[in-house]
């Protein structure tokens, strides 16, 4: 199995459904990592590297701006200045927006004067994410025949353009060739762009290129923007203020619609690798963002409803009314993780109630009532399919899962990875798995569901309640195991309902859902707390006592950004405030291992270990459900309400 790129120090700016990723020294370059301009599912550019007189600048900083703005700046060590400081410097300023990206070029110097080549030697490969992430990249291919001053690539439904005006007064406009610097038709894999002027002191040499990228058959598309900002005087200046405002830029890149419904915005999952509308990933980070943008929950629920299941399929995983996991423009292949995902793929236990109760929360906001009203045929279908889910397969009630298409996710909850449910002694689960914190999701849906329907005269709340009672005493009865330090509920039972008999972050998913009674809901937030799972950063996934535990593990020891802002989310609804703080204040901590911002996860390597959190290499970011987190961190630390 490979392993996926490493991201750590990678830098990167997103505005989707483009994406420009530079490598750890600031550079768009072949150099066997991951660096590239992205846009949908496809790697177009795979590298951009600039020189000046046949020097490459070396990076001094990386430093990234709002509005998809990425600068990098360089010092060229080849070029003899009058003493033994570097002579010339290369600011490069990257500006990513929906299909456009543009890279500015300014090189100054301390010499009076200074005839340079500036040259950017470019390559498109057209690589499908699904292969960068196997670490398998494309040749790349030349451009098609264009004039001196633009480049065109094609590729199955793709297109890269790339055009380069001549700047900076005299200067020649650049020329479009061979990566020797012949100027005519590119041969090779890397075609040259050059510029030839002169810079002096307080001169400085400028230029510029452009690239227009369009996949005619994605299934997502830019979205208009929000600029979602930090209320007015909501927080003092400070980390919590500096994280906040560096999440809502981050989330500004994140927004996405679909071509069925451009005016529906969601958010797409993360970068690079979950450019998409993803179901659970795409709810939370609109419940997450519920008190600062009500707009954005009502698109992405008309966007799910609008792909809501209507057909068995178990190909695809598709069920009447069931919510979907993903959307892509075409099947995703994965070989060494035998994954093969239609392009509309519902392989998620969990999306179909989180729509509910997403729908049910801003439905008490009163701030969208009449796009509540218009959902709730979707709504009663979900209902449906949630009362469905908990039925024949075994008669336990319970909502479970397994994969029966033998190409689909082995597990379908938020922790997917075919690890993620083992015993204390690493023994794997076999399904049919029911999660706990799906059993949490399920009640929430089905009360909150209740309550809509009642309000505006629907029939159908009677039996959503039943379904919620019994649900709750079933997991009080199946759920709730104990060990030395008290009781716990599992994080899943197994195929013959025997409980996972190790503790995992899964139950801090439960709080505030209502499955939970006060005495219950304490021992819940008592195990959070305690240095089994609270590693001083956040929550580990898994329990530091099974044998599967390792930080570095995706599922079983990492530290979630969203998962432990689910759990701050839940002990303020059942109002454990201290205990919400500690873990807020944690999180924010970690944060500042990463520039004040959240990746997707972070490794479980403990706050008494390490000083700074410690990246999990492969980490997504900007992540939207991370990113959207910083919302409840402020709810819980700075009152944000």
């Amino acid at each position: 199995m490979s392993v996926q790129p490493g991201l750590h120090r990678q830098h990167c700016t997103v505005a989707a459904p483009t994406q420009l990723w530079l490598n750890a020294n600031g550079r768009l370059a072949q150099d066997g990592g991951f660096s590239g301009l992205l846009h949908g599912d496809t790697r177009m550019l795979c590298q951009a590297t600039v020189t000046v007189n046949g020097f490459s600048p070396e990076e001094v900083t990386v430093e990234s701006a709002p509005g998809g703005v990425l600068r990098v700046r360089g010092l060229i060590r080849g070029i003899e200045g009058h003493t033994a400081d570097p002579a010339v410097e290369v600011l490069q300023t990257w500006t990513v927006t929906p299909g456009v990206v543009r890279h500015s070029l300014k090189v100054g110097t301390s010499l009076d004067s200074l005839d340079l080549e500036l040259a950017v030697d470019l390559a498109a490969d057209f690589t499908d994410m699904a292969a960068i992430r196997l670490s398998r990249f494309a040749k790349p291919q030349p451009p098609e025949p264009a004039d001196d001053h633009s480049l065109r690539w094609h590729n199955d439904g793709r297109t890269l353009a790339i055009s380069a005006p001549g700047r900076n007064g005299g200067a020649s406009a650049p020329a479009a060739g061979a990566a020797d610097g012949s100027s005519g038709d590119a041969r090779g894999d890397v075609t040259r762009l050059v510029w030839h002027g002169t810079a002096g002191r307080g001169r400085p040499f400028d230029a510029e290129w452009q690239a227009v990228l369009d996949e005619t058959e994605s299934a997502v598309v830019a979205a208009a923007p929000s600029y979602l900002a930090v209320p007015a005087m909501a927080l003092p200046a400070g980390p919590l203020r500096t994280l906040l405002k560096n999440s809502l830029d981050e989330l500004d890149g994140l927004r996405m619609a679909t071509r069925r419904l451009p005016d529906a915005p969601f958010m797409a999952a993360g970068a690079p690798w979950y450019f998409t509308l993803f179901g659970r990933d795409s709810l939370w980070a609109a419940r997450f963002l519920l008190p600062l943008d009500s707009g954005l929950a009502t698109g992405t629920l008309r966007t799910l409803a609008e792909f809501q299941g209507s057909a068995t399929v178990p190909d695809s995983a598709e069920e009447p009314g069931k919510i979907l996991h993903e959307l892509r423009a075409k099947e995703l292949v994965l070989e060494s993780e035998g994954l093969r995902l239609p392009p509309v793929y519902y392989g998620a236990v969990d999306s179909t109630a989180l729509w509910l109760c997403l729908l049910g929360e801003l439905w008490r906001t009163g701030k969208a009532d009449d796009a509540v009203r218009a959902l709730l045929p979707a709504a009663q279908r979900a209902a449906q399919c949630l009362l469905a889910s908990a039925g024949p397969a075994d008669g336990d009630g319970l909502l479970r899962y397994q994969d029966v298409s033998g190409h689909g996710l082995s597990n379908q909850g938020w922790k997917d990875s075919g690890d993620a449910m083992q015993f204390r002694d690493g023994r794997l689960a076999e399904g049919p798995i029911a999660l706990a914190e799906v059993q949490g999701y399920a009640h929430q849906a089905a009360t909150a569901t209740a309550e809509l329907l009642d309000a505006v005269g629907e029939p159908g709340a009677g039996e959503l309640r039943d379904f919620a009672t019994a649900l709750a005493q079933r997991f009080r009865e199946r759920f709730w195991v104990e060990d030395a330090q008290g009781p716990y509920p599992a994080m899943a039972l197994d195929g013959q309902g025997t409980p996972l008999d190790i503790p995992g972050s899964n139950m801090g998913h439960l709080l505030g859902t209502g499955i939970l009674g006060p005495t219950e809901a304490r021992h819940v937030a008592a195990r959070l707390l305690s240095p089994e799972l609270f590693s001083g950063f956040g929550l580990h996934t898994l329990s530091h006592r099974a044998a599967g535990f390792w930080p570095f593990s995706y599922h079983c020891g990492s530290v979630w950004s969203h998962d432990t802002a689910i759990a701050v989310r839940g002990l303020l609804a059942e109002g454990f405030t201290a205990e919400a703080k500690a873990l807020a204040e944690g999180l924010l901590a970690a944060s500042a291992a990463f520039g004040y911002r959240l990746p997707e996860l972070f490794a479980g390597v403990t706050a008494a270990e390490s000083s700074l959190a410690v990246p999990y290499p492969a980490s997504c970011h900007p992540q939207a459900w991370s990113s959207a987190s910083a919302v409840v961190l402020a709810q819980a630390l700075g009152g944000l309400r």
